[in-house]
């Protein structure tokens, strides 16, 4: 806070034992959170242009398989595929095709990709879990028009969740917002993307974000790659 901003051109005043509180409202709260997320982690991002992609007539068994298994409307078994291969196989590239392919999807009234984020070793803001949450609440934010105000109002709540536990912004940001929704049947399927979780650096936050999400799955209408 600038006390300029606040007190300009005030005279002959004391303020003792005095808390100041600020609060983002409307939009501003999503430019807020905008402003505190990784957004060169995102797969349309300049940091990564051009995103990597698998060439034409490549890995299509894989890029299938995902396809079939995420779905618009139904609700899969299981709402995390992983996608294990060794180093140099194209796991990147693959992420990228499937945000390109969900990105072009025509004929829906919805946008079927939520969110990305990839994670990468040499860039602070995306080497650590530590904007991961943020970063994907503001894209789902954009992508389900539903979910904002809920989102919105979290922030306007209290402006530090941008520097709260990642379990409380998981919960905070992600899952109330998704539980305020109400009945979620009628939800289409969201894929939200992540690439590269063995770039990032804190393993321990990584395995501490997999565990809350595993236990309010059933409340968040997202799918997981």
């Amino acid at each position: 806070m600038s006390g300029v901003s606040y007190f300009r051109n005030a005279k002959n005043f004391v303020a003792k034992n005095t808390t100041f509180n600020t609060y983002v409202s409307g939009i501003d709260a999503l430019q807020f959170l905008y402003e505190h997320a990784a957004t060169g982690a995102m797969h349309d991002s300049d940091e990564r242009y051009p995103p990597p992609i698998c060439h034409p007539g490549t890995r299509e068994v894989v890029l299938v398989r995902i396809k079939d298994w995420h779905g618009f409307q139904t609700r899969p078994g299981k709402p995390i595929m992983w996608v294990h291969a060794p180093a140099g196989y194209g796991k990147t590239a693959i992420a990228g095709t499937i945000s390109k392919m969900l990105e072009e999807v025509e004929n829906l009234d919805f946008s079927p990709l939520g969110a990305t984020f990839y994670f990468w070793r040499t860039f602070p803001e995306r080497n650590s879990p530590a904007r991961f949450i943020i970063t994907i609440a503001n894209q789902l934010a954009v992508s389900i028009p539903e979910l904002a105000p809920h989102i919105e109002n979290a922030v306007k709540g209290n402006p530090m969740i941008v520097r709260k536990a990642l379990e409380v912004q998981l919960m905070k940001l992600i899952v109330e917002p998704f539980k305020a929704l109400g009945e979620l049947d009628d939800l289409p399927n969201r894929l939200v993307i992540v690439d590269g979780l063995d770039e990032c650096i804190n393993s321990d936050q990584e395995r501490r974000l997999e565990r809350w999400y595993a236990e309010d799955q059933e409340k968040i209408q997202i799918r997981i790659l």
